[in-house]
């Protein structure tokens, strides 16, 4: 099937029934898409169901198989290396999409042309509220458009086949002019996964993983900001996109809005640009004590967090030590740089 819109690849090991349920979904629900089924050395009835499906599917399926299990991420980019088609989607064996799922993908990837990698929303997984940009995809379930995997190639094989794995990707990502955003539409079902092997073998790899991947991009910072009275939507827009730059590299940002102009930026749709750029509006009633709680509440719960007085010239309220908003905008631009 040369003419497919995109290509879905499904890597395979065993737990043949959540499989079926899987094939069976993305049939029925991802019209002009050829399934690229990577089986990684399953047994036999699992084997032969595989074999079943891609012969009733003829060229709408390829069917890879390996004699013994290379791995989840490896897998993932046998099946990447393996197509051809304009977006490459991975949705896991254990993963139900429903009906249109990728519609809203598609189309705001038409609409977006640095969208690199594209996510639905998964149930179970927090509401999407709009299209907002994220730090790492999920292996559940995305989208990554064709020219951004020619530019960076697969996830890396030597980084743990979760967490760490995909921020590296989408960092990788990013570094080309590609964001990784969630897209709201039709959710994905997804199960949690059952860790394999051994639990200390899993935490070497997860710290060896957490290692290289810092020592790749750096740490992260994150930082409190209290934006005072009088500031207008447009400036705050201005000073938001500066940090969702920072956010794509790793810093995380909280927010404190006048309870009117929180109103303000909700209706403006600047609450959902990044999910590590956090608005949180102050209490509407004007006591200073409120706002204290408010603030040693959020610094208690991130400890190392800086504050930062988005307005040049003006103290920040509760704490003598804090960065302005130009050192802050300093400390981006050397980051994205």
């Amino acid at each position: 099937m040369t003419d497919a819109i995109i290509d879905v690849i499904i890597p395979v090991w065993n737990r043949p029934d959540e499989t079926r349920n899987c094939l069976v979904n993305l049939i029925n629900h991802t019209p002009n898409a050829r399934l690229i089924i990577v089986d990684c050395g399953s047994e036999r009835d699992t084997e032969r169901m595989l074999q079943e499906f891609a012969d009733g599917l003829e060229e709408r399926a390829l069917l890879m198989r390996d004699d013994s299990n290379i791995g989840f991420v490896r897998a993932v980019n046998r099946g990447f290396d393996s197509s051809k088609a304009p977006f490459l989607a991975l949705v896991r064996n254990t993963s139900i999409v429903t009906a249109r799922w990728l519609d809203p993908l598609l189309q705001f990837a038409e609409q977006h042309p640095e969208a690199g990698i594209l996510l639905p929303c998964l149930d179970p997984g927090d509401p999407c509220e709009g299209p907002c940009e994220v730090e790492s995809g999920s292996f559940a379930a995305m989208v990554i458009r064709r020219e951004l995997y020619r530019e960076i190639g697969g996830l890396d094989e030597h980084l743990d086949g979760g967490a760490w794995c995909l921020k590296d990707f989408t960092r990788r990502a990013c570094a080309k002019g590609y964001f990784t955003v969630q897209v709201p539409g039709p959710a994905v079902h997804h199960q949690e996964e059952v860790p394999l092997g051994s639990e200390l073998r899993r935490q070497e790899t997860l710290q060896r993983s957490m290692t290289a991947f810092r020592d790749r991009w750096g740490e992260g910072g994150s930082f409190l900001l209290h934006v005072p009275k009088g500031v207008e939507v447009e400036l705050l827009r201005q000073k938001l996109d500066l940090l969702v730059q920072g956010a794509r590299h790793g810093d995380s940002y909280t927010v404190l809005l006048p309870h009117a102009l929180s109103q303000a930026a909700r209706q403006s749709g600047l609450c959902c640009l990044h999910e590590n750029v956090k608005l949180v509006p102050l209490p509407r009633l004007s006591w200073d004590g409120m706002k204290r709680r408010l603030y040693e509440k959020l610094i208690g719960e991130r400890p190392g967090t800086m504050p930062v007085t988005a307005v040049d010239g003006m103290p920040f309220p509760w704490s003598e030590r804090y960065l302005s908003f130009s050192e802050l905008t300093e400390r981006i631009r050397g980051r994205v740089h």
